[in-house]
């Protein structure tokens, strides 16, 4: 409920970081830390009651969708497409400050993608379909990470066998 007061629906966009937009953004993110994670979302990771949960926030999340992580800081920039799987410890990180600018954008999970454990997608990129990156990957601002791939690293790159 304190999303919805304090910020509403988050759109791709650029605020001032002195804004009192971004104040409401923090406070908003400190209420789901503090309050809804340790009473609510950390304990239910993988289950439905997390995915209505990030749906509840303005998620897009289609169907078989496997969630084990919280980290999505606005959550209506996340699409996550039927069967795509975030696993435990992954950031789908839709803001990034530069410049003393908070610029947000879409984070996309096309079906059927694999973010593995401890991964991290930054704002303006999307992971193709049937797509896996594994652990502790990372994809980078804007990025378009091609349809059924393999990825590993920091920054991502071709998953070799």
């Amino acid at each position: 409920m304190a999303k919805w007061l304090l910020v509403g629906r988050h759109r791709g966009d650029e605020h001032p970081l002195w804004s009192g937009y971004v104040w409401r953004n923090e406070l908003a993110d400190t209420f789901v830390e503090v309050v809804a994670v340790p009473w609510l979302a950390g304990s239910v990771p993988g289950t439905p009651v997390l995915t209505a949960w990030l749906r509840g926030l303005g998620a897009h999340i289609g169907k078989g969708v496997w969630v084990e992580s919280y980290w999505l800081p606005e959550t209506d920039l996340v699409t996550l497409e039927d069967a795509a799987t975030v696993n435990r410890g992954c950031v789908l990180q839709t803001h990034l400050f530069h410049d003393r600018i908070l610029r947000t954008d879409t984070v996309v999970l096309r079906e059927g993608a694999t973010l593995g454990p401890g991964g991290i997608v930054l704002p303006g990129s999307e992971v193709g379909a049937r797509t896996t990156l594994g652990p502790a990957s990372l994809v980078m601002a804007g990025e378009s990470v091609p349809d059924d791939t393999r990825w590993l690293g920091n920054p991502i790159e071709s998953w070799r066998s």
